[in-house]
């Protein structure tokens, strides 16, 4: 096996539009991984982006000539969490799922020009459906992650404590894209600097 270990000192998360293609690897600059992914701002430092993977566990089914004779095959959803930092109507809107940008009389829709914006929180959340790029960088190299297709939407509560930064904790859960059979893409570690 390859001598590869990732300290993640920094990283960054992209959200696009459904079916983005992953950009060719390595990416030179991952602060600008092209102009379709928009970055969702600062992120945890002290909460990483953490994962879980939902569903049954394989099952040995047997015979009585052979008590191993097959291993079930049970669906997996896989999930992550990214606890966003900055409070912007873009976090809001992947937290809350969907509602509207308002102007500074918080009723009327923002219009481009405004320099003060607020969100709606709507009635009944919507999950946003995005495409999903995560770039962790150690140094010269970098791990990255695509998914095509993830619903986002809010996880545990947004805390204000006092003593920390406040997170918005968004959950994205991993989609087969229209026309795939898988979820994601990693790539192995990567050195990108010349």
């Amino acid at each position: 096996m390859a001598d590869a270990p990732v300290l993640p000192s920094t990283g960054y998360v992209y959200v696009a539009d459904v079916g983005t293609a992953i950009p060719a690897l390595p990416i030179a600059d991952p602060k600008a991984p092209g102009a379709t992914w928009v970055s969702v701002g600062n992120t945890s430092l002290e909460n990483g982006i953490s994962r879980e993977t939902d569903g049954d566990e394989p099952a040995v089914l047997g015979s009585w000539q052979n008590p191993s004779l097959k291993t079930t095959r049970p669906t997996k959803t896989r999930s992550l969490t990214i606890n966003l930092l900055d409070f912007t109507v873009d976090a809001y809107a992947l937290y809350y799922g969907g509602g509207v940008i308002v102007g500074p009389d918080g009723v009327t829709p923002a219009l481009p020009e405004d320099t003060v914006k607020a969100f709606q929180i709507p009635a009944v959340s919507v999950p946003q459906e995005k495409a999903l790029l995560i770039i962790a960088v150690d140094g010269e190299y970098q791990v990255v992650e695509h998914y095509g297709k993830a619903s986002l939407t809010g996880g545990d509560a947004i805390e204000y404590d006092p003593a920390a930064l406040a997170e918005i904790p968004v959950v994205a859960t991993m989609l087969s894209a229209d026309g795939t059979d898988y979820t994601g893409t990693i790539s192995e570690r990567l050195n990108y600097v010349a």
